[in-house]
């Protein structure tokens, strides 16, 4: 799998590279859009062949966590610095959300949260991600997708490796590989993970114990 996954990512990293090479090269707003719109394209697919292998290490239980100090708001900030999000993903958070974790599995479980709430949401809205501290030292961390509803009998299916299979066939627009990847990362920091209607769509609730 991972030499598949290296094997797709070569050709969408030279579409990338031409893309922004003739980006810089273009007169009109008109072209400079369909070239954003290609490496927007082109970052998914990458994103969504990284969320494959992520899920394949985890059931291989290949996962090998290590616990530092960290800033989440970072690792958010980062996640969200790609072509595929960084137009539709909003963050409003405080400078700093310190807690312990591994660092490259938050980062790579929060692409999936990420990627996931774009596909949910209308391209012409935003997600935005907030969070809070709650009483006994859980901070939390909030995924609004607006007017982007999941069955409620259908939203613990996310959150299963084949899962996502059903709530395609409900015409719900969610990742391939589901959410199973991120929910074991939270739950490695044991943290949780559960969606939440809103009042204009569904939040996705991510706590964890500082």
């Amino acid at each position: 799998m991972r030499l598949l996954t290296h094997d797709m990512n070569n050709p969408l990293t030279a579409i990338r590279l031409l893309a922004e090479t003739l980006r810089d090269e273009v007169g009109t707003a008109e072209m400079r859009q369909d070239i954003l719109d290609i490496l927007e394209a082109a970052d998914m697919s990458s994103a969504l062949m990284e969320g494959l292998s992520s899920l394949v290490r985890m059931e291989r239980e290949e996962e090998d966590y290590t616990w530092f100090p960290i800033n989440l708001v970072g690792i958010l900030r980062s996640a969200v610095d790609r072509p595929a999000l960084r137009r539709q993903i909003k963050l409003s958070l405080p400078q700093e959300l310190s807690m312990r974790g591994d660092e490259a599995g938050l980062r790579r479980a929060f692409t999936d949260v990420l990627v996931n709430a774009r596909r949910l949401v209308d391209h012409k809205r935003q997600v935005t991600v907030s969070s809070r501290d709650l009483e006994a030292g859980v901070l939390e961390i909030r995924v609004h997708h607006p007017g982007a509803g999941i069955p409620l009998t259908l939203r613990e299916r996310l959150f299963e490796r084949f899962g996502s299979v059903e709530l395609r066939q409900n015409r719900v627009p969610v990742l391939a590989t589901g959410l199973a990847y991120a929910r074991s990362v939270i739950e490695h920091h044991e943290g949780e993970m559960s969606f939440e209607d809103a009042a204009d769509g569904t939040d996705l609730v991510i706590r964890f114990r500082r």
